[in-house]
């Protein structure tokens, strides 16, 4: 199916590219004014085209819908090849030594001066415009109406509002009888016919959308359930079904050894003997063969130990199933409407009687599909026109008998309601692998890689994505939302029949090569590629000719580990924006990087073949994203990386090697995201004052702080202007540079740091050796009247190898406001830091590790009403005791850390009682009984 989305945004981006003064620039006036005046004409078009290709089946229309989104993709290379060229000149005035610089600025005014150069564009332009005119034509042979102003293309937002809660709702309504059967089948099944049994299957089976993997969560998150069964595991099989894949998720281990054999013995040692519950998601394998061999080695538990499978099909379920099956029945009308009334009437939103009387007349009609239910109420959630809720309910759709393809005509419904921005994006997902963990931050770089995202003035292109991303999660087009500990990390999965949906949209565009497809599938057409690195090596240049317009290519590797790719097929695929290289690469085929000058996203992370990247890479003027993650043995960035003048994101973590950054990196006006910079040694390395001139956002670790130059302080180092980073990590040295003559230098170059701490969550100091803190850690200048909060998000802290550290907080502080939600903080050979603050309410987590003084070690009582967790590790303090119990309490019984659920304590070899000698002996009895049974 074409999608007249795609095509508009497509041509939505084109206009500011052709209308601004970029068309005197190129030299092309009039040529690229006619093609800006066909381009507007054929878009006031396209929504009665839609209209008909989507209603009608007009295959006439979609035809010329066809034709018209393959020239707006020239289009938009012929303008991507202008402003290319635009960054080139930039980038060489700006590099431009004062005797060229003259001779520069003249080619500013004619970039395509070279002849040929120019008649290459001039050629292309022509060609699209004929091709456009000839469209033009059959536009009016079709009859194509102008439409009115579709206020849906504009009203970016206006009924997002950004109070509303986004996590996946808790309630789950009208399952309570159905989870209450599987419960009793998981921890009673004491009948004859499963005593015999050490495995039982019991197979959860349903359509689509009915809610079988939810029932199954509630399940196995159940505290009866968590009670009864040793070990609990979640398995997301989906569509291929792969025994090494299964185990691995069963061992939690992604890199695990791939030869069977190793698998099979390590999953039968982690489970043998145990009373386990499984629950295989998702399932779709009918190979008889391949089940009998998984069951066979899972088959060594104790009696009780399940199998919970979900699956749609029914004799998918009989061929697992040693419990007769579940059949999931659909939901009531009275649970469907209490699902649609939740999404459709927003917290607090009116419900006038002719609302709920239409929207019961919904949800009666969506059959008892919860999915179906809960789309249509967040459709209509966001519209309060009556007309609209009628028309859904009048819709012929739901006169078609019910099955999976009746469901998906159903979401058709809510998708064709979006606005064309949001289409764009939902449809773009079906790149991804079903029940692919969708990362958010990803997700949005890969949008902006392919301009989906409309621009919207004075606002971050990351910021729309990210307001574009809530709708659909809002929607539930997204689902399962995911953030980490500090709320900083956000994921989400699209559920199978949404998957499909988009797959349907994007079908002549989106293609997956695995062991069941072939390269036959690569024609012209197609746009974005996903496949296996194993898959991928056995395609043939050949094939891949076929879509010199190929703009993503994404591969994953599974548990291959043979010997790296060959990308000398890059220079077949001009057209790439977004390449992402999950499989170690020779430093010798990166040079083929150079040529992608279209590109935006790169990803070649955990790659440790490179110990730096080639020159070439720094001629990828429009690169928005480069993500190096875990690049061991990266040792160096090139020298020219400043020249990557579109870069906003550039990732580093476990880039351990890194000896330090390029000179220039503060001329990367646009970047947002930098993981690691390290300070270098050598006056032409990268000093820390460059940052001053970025606006980082979220993660940021500065390592080797002890290299800054005086100069560099003089020029400025204060990151107070840097509110937008919310995890922290200073490290002044490694280990091998410990000099304690650097305490007074160390002390200085905190001071000037300034570091604004108002957003943190996250704080890790490492290897500094002042005796005293920075003043922005300990902040106490303030008016009489005034009351500071010192670190007032922060989460966890974390202290190392600080030797010559006194005091974390100075005592005036101690009844301030400081560290008001600290729930984590580890102490690491820090041996002269004192007592920790009383006042620390929220600490819930204490970890110390190596030395450590015994003034510290006993102020840990101050936390007796807070810990959960407590790790003491390796201290070689020489006391007999840890905690001193005041004994005169009047015969009142003491409870030391009511609420410590795990106590761990190693490397103390004089201790002997936890406990001040002299405490009652029942008080200590009490107190060794809980710490044991919450170890």
């Amino acid at each position: 199916m074409v999608d007249a989305a795609l095509i508009s945004g497509l041509l939505k981006n084109l206009a500011p590219l052709i209308q601004d003064e970029f068309s005197l620039f190129w030299s092309f006036q009039k040529e690229v004014q006619k093609l800006s005046s066909t381009l507007s004409s054929i878009s006031a078009v396209l929504e009665d085209a839609e209209r008909r290709n989507v209603q009608e089946k007009d295959k006439q229309t979609e035809d010329w819908l066809r034709k018209l989104k393959d020239v707006a993709y020239e289009v938009r290379d012929i303008m991507d090849e202008c402003t290319f060229e635009d960054l080139r000149l930039q980038v060489n005035r700006r590099n431009a030594s004062s005797s060229t610089r003259i001779k520069v600025t003249n080619l500013i005014t004619h970039p395509f001066s070279i002849p040929i150069t120019r008649l290459k564009v001039g050629h292309k332009i022509k060609n699209v415009q004929e091709k456009l005119d000839q469209i033009s034509s059959e536009r009016q042979k079709l009859h194509l109406r102008e439409s009115i102003h579709d206020s849906k293309l504009d009203k970016f937002t206006s009924n997002w509002r950004e109070t509303m809660s986004l996590s996946s709702c808790n309630q789950v309504y009208g399952r309570d009888k159905e989870k209450k059967q599987i419960i009793d089948i998981l921890v009673n099944c004491t009948s004859s016919a499963w005593v015999d049994k050490k495995l039982s299957v019991l197979p959860i089976v349903g359509i689509g959308g009915l809610g079988k993997t939810t029932l199954a969560q509630t399940v196995f998150n159940d505290e009866e359930i968590t009670k009864h069964f040793e070990t609990r595991i979640w398995v997301c099989v989906s569509d291929e079904f792969d025994i090494k894949l299964v185990i691995k998720a069963i061992l939690e281990e992604e890199k695990a050894e791939s030869c069977l054999e190793e698998l099979q013995k390590k999953v039968r040692k982690k489970l043998s003997g145990k009373r386990y519950l499984i629950v295989l998601d998702d399932v779709w394998n009918e190979n008889v063969e391949s089940w009998d061999q998984l069951r066979s080695i899972l088959d060594c538990g104790s009696n009780g130990a399940f199998l919970l499978t979900t699956t749609r099909k029914r004799n998918v379920a009989e061929i697992m199933e040693t419990i007769q099956h579940f059949e999931l029945p659909s939901l009531s009308q009275d649970d469907c409407w209490l699902l649609f009334e939740e999404r459709a009437f927003l917290h607090g939103k009116p419900k006038p009687p002719n609302f709920i009387n239409i929207g019961k007349e919904i949800a009666r009609k969506c059959k008892g599909v919860p999915l179906v239910a809960k789309t249509l109420g967040s459709q209509l959630g966001f519209n309060g026109d009556e007309k609209e809720w009628c028309r859904i309910r009048d819709s012929e759709i739901w006169e078609i008998s019910q099955n999976e393809n009746s469901i998906l005509s159903i979401l058709r419904l809510s998708y064709y309601d979006l606005p064309y921005h949001l289409r764009r994006c939902f449809v773009f997902c079906a790149i991804f692998p079903k029940d692919t963990i969708i990362e958010k931050e990803r997700l949005i770089q890969l949008w902006m890689a392919h301009d989906l995202i409309p621009t919207v003035n004075n606002q971050a292109i990351e910021d729309i994505g990210n307001t574009i991303w809530k709708e659909l999660c809002w929607r539930s087009f997204f689902q399962d939302e995911k953030s980490d500990w500090y709320g900083l990390y956000e994921a989400c999965k699209m559920h199978d029949l949404m998957h499909d949906l988009a797959q349907s949209v994007m079908k002549d565009e989106c293609y997956t090569v695995d062991a069941n497809s072939s390269s036959d599938g690569l024609r012209r057409e197609i746009h974005h590629v996903t496949a296996m690195v194993d898959e991928f090596v056995k395609i043939s240049v050949r094939s891949l000719k076929k879509i010199g317009g190929l703009q993503s290519l994404m591969l994953y590797d599974r548990y291959v580990h043979g010997k790296p790719i060959c990308l000398s097929v890059l220079k077949e695929l001009l057209a790439l924006r977004v390449l992402q290289l999950s499989q170690e690469v020779q430093y010798q085929d990166l040079r083929y990087l150079g040529c992608l000058k279209h590109l935006r996203y790169l990803d070649i992370s955990n790659n440790n073949q490179i110990t730096t990247l080639p020159d070439s890479i720094c001629d990828l003027l429009n690169l928005q994203t480069l993500k190096l993650n875990g690049c061991f043995n990266l040792k160096s960035l090139p020298k020219n990386t400043k020249n990557l003048v579109s870069l906003r994101h550039l990732y580093l973590e476990s880039c351990i090697g890194l000896k330090y950054m390029p000179k220039g990196m503060g001329k990367l006006k646009h970047l947002k995201t930098l993981s690691l910079f390290v300070i270098g040694m050598k006056e032409r390395d990268c000093q820390l004052d460059e940052l001053k001139e970025l606006n980082i956002h979220g993660s940021l670790k500065i390592m080797k702080l002890g290299r800054v130059s005086d100069a560099s302080m003089e020029r400025g180092i204060s990151m107070a202007k840097k509110t937008n980073i919310n995890e922290l990590e200073l490290e002044w040295r490694s280990d091998d540079e410990d000099d304690e003559r650097k305490s007074t230098r160390d002390e200085k170059i905190g001071e000037a740091l300034e570091v604004s701490t108002t957003s943190l969550k996250f704080l890790i100091m490492r290897c500094y050796k002042g005796v005293n803190l920075p003043k922005w850690v300990d902040n106490v200048n303030r008016d009489e009247n005034e009351m500071i909060v010192l670190f007032p998000l922060l989460e966890e802290l974390v202290i190392d190898k600080m030797k010559n550290l006194r005091e974390l907080v100075s005592p005036s502080c101690w009844s301030t406001r400081a560290f008001p939600n600290l729930c984590k903080l580890c102490i690491s050979d820090c041996p002269k830091l004192g007592a920790l603050p009383p006042h620390l309410k929220a600490l819930k987590h204490v970890t110390v590790c190596g030395e450590c003084s015994d003034e510290l070690l006993y102020s840990i009582w101050n936390l007796n009403g807070t810990l959960t967790h407590l790790n003491l590790s390796k201290l070689n303090n020489d006391v007999e005791h840890i905690f001193t119990v005041n004994n005169n309490m009047n015969g009142i019984e003491v409870v030391l850390f009511p609420l410590l659920e795990k106590l761990k304590i190693g490397g103390m070899k004089n201790l002997r009682e936890l406990v001040s000698p002299g405490t009652e002996h029942s008080l200590i009895y009490a107190i060794c009984i809980y710490l044991i049974a919450q170890s």
